[in-house]
């Protein structure tokens, strides 16, 4: 049955609660600019500190090399290490000997 009189519209509530989560065009470039920077910010960071590139590197050929079950105290006991600054630079050097 229908009723004689006109139903008030009832918007879908998906297409309510995805208008709910959009930005206006200012509040985006704001964000887009705020990504931009952050981006630019790390990168910057990490070109003046390749010891980051290599002290991963190094965790990470450990990782694999070990392998082990519990990678999260794996990587809590590696950089906790108290030889941490001379095993990263001994591997590094192993490993760009072998890339060489």
């Amino acid at each position: 049955l229908k009723p004689w009189f006109p139903l008030p519209h009832r918007p879908n509530r998906l297409a309510m609660e995805e208008e709910d989560h959009l930005l206006s065009r200012q509040q985006q470039a704001v964000l887009d600019n705020t990504k931009i920077k952050v981006n630019m910010e790390n990168e910057r960071y990490l070109r003046g500190h390749p010891e980051l590139k290599s002290m991963l590197s190094v965790f990470v050929h450990e990782v694999l090399e070990h392998k082990p079950g519990n990678v999260l105290r794996f990587a809590g006991e590696f950089f906790t290490r108290e030889d941490l600054y001379a095993l990263v630079k001994t591997r590094n050097e192993e490993l760009q000997s072998l890339e060489r």
